[in-house]
């Protein structure tokens, strides 16, 4: 019963907003309604209570749960605690790759996301820094370029090498002192990052213009940021679309993990939810959909939809990591990337202009 009357005051409010937003633009008026921009508010609010929040506390949790047990491995070199770390070490990336979704506006501007996760990964300097004499501490590690720690570099030392590494190897101490220190650097960065939603928590919600510094441009500007480097580095660079066709599953995202497929279906994951603003059972969850439907744009609405759900259909065809699927189904593979690539058409050229918002240039070379 309560469901009905919540879908028929959201019925309610959807028309009078649309009546208004016309009435607007039969005036000249360019500006959204109030009404409209209430509409909008409640969207990014949903956005903000809803998704952003949840998942810092989610990956705030996870990292210190990461770091517990780093040091838990330091103290006891075994095999099931480095296995038990491997796994919270997924659990950490899982997290991540839905949360990276919404490195935007002041938060974008600091460039936290780099020190949490940098790929590809430098391998060369990590074992340079492993090798060297400097002191392997929180200082240290906090010196560092992004791309020699975060998560990227926890799992260079997680999945490459095995327990004789952190125990008999000659520098296996500076190795399990310095897995150990980026444990505790992502922990601070986690709770960095949670801080500084939490100061621009009304910065984003509240900031309703149509340009480029209107926090739904933002939005739109991270789908379509990330549905590029999907296509671009995730899956085309693999493909061998930089390198004249060479298969290369090295190229991938956390192929030491094998966890390369995993990550792109919490991408998504995540854009789906973001474009349905389908987070929680909230009374009022206002997605894109909803604005779509509310200038009378249903049935395209209804195909951008109809394309999530034909990504998820080529990501659900792979059994295998995306590393076995390049080498042994790589036309599938291209499937997938062609799927997110007319996902990537609706959301940056057809929805970006019926909501009027502005593309910014984005760099997605994969560094």
């Amino acid at each position: 019963m309560m469901k009905r009357i919540y879908i028929f005051l959201g019925i309610i409010v959807s028309t009078i907003s649309f009546l208004l937003f016309q009435a607007c633009e039969k005036e000249g008026n360019s500006e959204f309604s109030s009404e409209v921009e209430y509409y909008k508010y409640s969207q990014l609010k949903n956005i903000y209570e809803n998704e952003i929040v949840p998942l810092n506390n989610a990956f705030v949790f996870e990292t210190e749960k990461l770091e517990t047990l780093t040091k838990v491995f330091q103290l006891e070199t075994t095999e099931a605690n480095l296995n038990a770390l491997r796994e919270q070490w997924k659990v950490v990336q899982m997290v991540w790759k839905q949360l990276e979704l919404y490195d935007l506006g002041e938060v974008g501007n600091s460039f936290i996301a780099f020190e949490i996760n940098r790929w590809p990964t430098d391998t060369e300097r990590i074992d340079g820094n492993i090798e060297g004499t400097d002191n392997i501490d929180a200082d240290f590690i906090a010196s560092l370029g992004s791309s020699s720690k975060g998560i990227s570099g926890m799992e260079y030392l997680l999945f490459s090498y095995g327990l004789d590494s952190f125990t008999t190897d000659p520098d296996a101490v500076r190795r399990l002192d310095y897995l150990t220190a980026l444990g505790e650097n992502l922990s601070l960065k986690a709770l960095q990052l949670q801080e500084l939603w939490e100061a621009n928590e009304i910065a984003f919600t509240k900031t309703l213009e149509n340009g480029i510094g209107g926090s739904q441009n933002q939005v739109i500007n991270a789908m379509v940021t990330l549905i590029e480097e999907i296509i671009i580095s995730k899956l085309g660079n693999p493909l061998g679309d930089s390198n004249g066709g060479t298969i290369a599953p090295e190229r991938l995202e956390a192929y030491r993990s094998l966890t390369s497929k995993e990550i792109i279906q919490q991408h998504l994951t995540a854009l789906e939810r973001l474009y349905k603003g389908d987070f929680l059972q909230t009374p009022f969850r206002v997605g894109f959909d909803d604005f779509l439907v509310l200038i009378g744009s249903e049935d395209f609405s209804a195909k951008i939809n109809a394309q999530f759900k034909d990504c998820q259909r080529k990501l659900d065809v792979f059994q295998n990591p995306l590393a076995t699927e390049l080498e042994t189904n790589p036309d599938a593979v291209v499937d997938l990337k062609n799927s997110f690539r007319d996902l990537l058409v609706l959301i940056k050229v057809d929805m970006a202009n019926v909501l009027g918002s502005t593309i910014t240039f984005n760099d997605n070379d994969g560094d």
